[in-house]
């Protein structure tokens, strides 16, 4: 028997019981439906959660620090058997599978001012090593370049050109408000609104722009503080791409040489002036002699490989600090929830199942004279077999087909409700850490291409018993029932 001519028969058969057929059908659909949405439901949730997670930071980045605490004894790491953050560290972290880039960072101790033309704002500087962190940011860049090593050289974060104020127009905008206020209410004495305390600035092009760095230190003279500014010019050179979460939305970065410099000025103030004595400034001299970074962010290949490289870096006694050590946890919860659901919408699928042998069974008992003339012209126990695991894998696909439309429009009505109901925005859910549509179930290829072949193999499974009853059945006896 070719093949062409089985499909043709099984179709055949399957179109003149169209009533049974579609009937079996319904229980695979409401099995393979049920299953579909609750697993969308419980995806499109994970989902959210993990979109929840990234408004507090880019889940692939993350930053290393040395571990102080070992987990598997439960006692505190000695000072000398501590990991320290130098050129070493670097290395180690670059050679562990799924790392991307590593950034070695320094920081600046006091708070800097970064001023462009009548513009002047508040802004965090930060070191970086040039060379290391050029694979780390070279496809981060949104305007100019990346830092070439120059150190009059700076990059500004998508956030500093928000925080830059013209201060001086605030003044005296806040000025004339007070007058006009004082005038309408007769009250000379009115307070006024601090600059710093405005709306935010609107944001404007810094790049390829001259720019100043100032810094205050504090020093006494007979135990009376004093202050002294310290201004550098450099020119900004390139602007970064808005982050999806809210950190170091304020950095400006410089070439750690030029931080290293800039410490070492601000920490002169400590103590006694030109003394290093101050055990703090003893610290900070030896951490700079050694050439110590004040943090290290790991970038990682991607979302899938975090918690590999979590569990890695903790082998290697660093401590992680990054939004993606709750994945772990979020990924147990939903797959136990994924578990419960799916097993709860598979008891329909089972009695489904029951009904396409049901099926089956009573096809052989009005097929049996049919049965034995094919065995009589010459069908084998093989074609038998095949047409019958046919059939009833054909039933669950028609089924299976059916339950997936089904299913996405459960899935399309739940999430309209829940954008049109407010429950989104009620969850904390309305939109992604880009602005996008947030939904609360949602159904990927994997799924709907499962379900399908899921519904087949069910229906085949189904067709076993029959199909090996119908085989076994005596030619000359099949021919003799009525």
């Amino acid at each position: 028997m070719r093949w062409t001519d089985s499909f043709r028969i099984v179709w055949r058969n399957l179109w003149r019981m169209k009533l049974r057929t579609a009937l079996t059908s319904v229980g695979v659909m409401i099995g393979t439906a049920a299953i579909v949405a609750m697993m969308a439901l419980s995806l499109g949730l994970k989902d959210n959660a993990v979109k929840s997670l990234e408004n507090f930071g880019n889940l692939t980045e993350m930053d290393v620090e040395p571990m102080y605490w070992d987990l598997k004894t439960e006692e505190m790491i000695p000072d000398d058997q501590r990991k320290r953050l130098n050129l070493a560290a670097v290395q180690e972290l670059k050679s562990i599978p799924g790392v991307a880039a590593v950034m070695p960072m320094k920081r600046l101790y006091e708070q800097a001012k970064l001023k462009v033309g009548r513009r002047e704002g508040h802004v965090d500087l930060i070191g970086v090593d040039v060379r290391e962190s050029a694979d780390y940011r070279k496809n981060d860049i949104e305007k100019g370049t990346y830092l070439s090593g120059s150190p009059q050289e700076v990059v500004v974060a998508f956030g500093v050109t928000r925080e830059l104020r013209d201060v001086e127009r605030e003044k005296r905008e806040a000025r004339r408000r007070n007058a006009d206020s004082g005038r309408q209410q007769g009250d000379p004495q009115m307070w006024e609104q601090p600059p710093d305390m405005g709306g935010q600035a609107s944001s404007f092009n810094l790049v390829d722009k001259a720019a100043t760095l100032e810094l205050t230190r504090e020093y006494r003279v007979d135990d009376e503080p004093k202050y002294e500014k310290k201004e550098v010019r450099v020119r900004v050179v390139g602007q970064l791409l808005q982050t999806e979460g809210y950190r170091d939305q304020r950095a400006v970065y410089a070439p750690i040489e030029l931080i290293k410099e800039l410490n070492d000025w601000v920490m002169r103030s400590r103590g006694d002036e030109g003394s290093t004595s101050s055990p703090r400034t003893r610290e900070q001299a030896n951490k700079q002699n050694e050439m110590e970074f004040d943090s290290i962010t790991v970038k990682v290949e991607s979302r899938e490989q975090v918690e590999s490289v979590v569990k890695a870096l903790q082998e290697k006694r660093f401590e992680v600090w990054s939004p993606a050590r709750e994945l772990e946890t979020i990924n147990n919860f939903f797959f136990v929830i994924q578990l419960v659901l799916g097993g709860i919408a598979a008891i329909s699928l089972l009695v489904a199942t029951i009904g396409i042998v049901n099926t089956m069974i009573m096809s052989i008992l009005e097929r049996t004279k049919e049965i034995g003339i094919m065995k009589v012209i010459g069908a084998t126990v093989f074609n038998i077999r095949w047409l019958f695991l046919m059939e009833s894998g054909f039933i669950g696909l028609i089924g299976g087909l059916a339950g997936l439309g089904m299913a996405w429009g459960a899935v399309e009505i739940v999430n309209y409700l829940g954008s049109s109901s407010g429950m989104m925005d009620s969850l904390n859910m309305g939109f992604g850490p880009n602005g996008e549509n947030m939904r609360l179930a949602y159904i990927p290829g994997w799924l709907a291409l499962f379900a399908i072949g899921f519904s087949f193999i069910i229906g085949l499974l189904a067709g076993i018993f029959p199909a090996i009853r119908a085989s076994r059945l005596s030619a000359l006896q099949a021919i003799r029932s009525e």
